[in-house]
């Protein structure tokens, strides 16, 4: 089992890119006073078909030519392990969106953090997709787009320590004024 929520969004994210994904859209809504939390992930990506959408929680099922596919079982484990659930919509060609739920307060939720690493990883390991966040906790809400920076600076030479820095610096300092990282 993954150990930290962000894992479980980089995967998904990682399996939106390897489906022809150009936007993929995060979204997180923590709601302690209603002891929920939401993770739903939408791109849009070939899809999936009937059949792969019947077996996408089959650990031994995977349409990337291995044995098993263990992201999305592993997630909706977790998901029902904590009082929540694991949804899935996809059709061919119209992309697919995951969404997650778990009690926020159960002893069993695995934490969320590391997400200002996830989203880098993300946006700088693919600057070819979009990828959007909105992060709402407790009534207060962190956005952030980083395809419009990405654009305005093509190419290796654009992706530089500058870039990467402020991009960094600029998701953590986001995410701190939820009280995340």
């Amino acid at each position: 089992m993954m150990e930290d929520l962000s894992l479980h969004i980089l995967d998904i994210a990682e399996n939106a890119v390897a489906a022809g994904a150009t936007r993929v859209s995060i979204l997180v809504n923590e709601n302690e006073r209603r002891d929920v939390l939401t993770i739903r992930v939408r791109d849009n990506g070939r899809g999936m078909s009937r059949k792969t959408l019947g077996r996408a929680l089959d650990p031994f099922f995977s349409t990337k030519g291995k044995a098993t596919g263990l992201g999305l079982p592993l997630l909706a484990q977790a998901a029902e392990q904590s009082g929540g659930r694991l949804s899935i919509l996809a059709s061919p060609g119209r992309g697919a969106t995951v969404t997650a739920r778990f009690r926020f307060h159960h002893i069993d939720r695995p934490p969320l953090t590391r997400m200002a690493a996830t989203l880098a990883t993300l946006i700088f390991g693919h600057p070819d997709v979009g990828f959007f966040y909105r992060h709402r906790r407790n009534g207060l809400v962190f956005r952030y787009d980083g395809t419009p920076r990405l654009k305005r600076s093509p190419g290796a030479a654009g992706l530089g320590p500058e870039l990467i820095g402020s991009v960094r610096a600029e998701l953590r300092a986001g995410l701190k004024r939820l009280g995340r990282s």
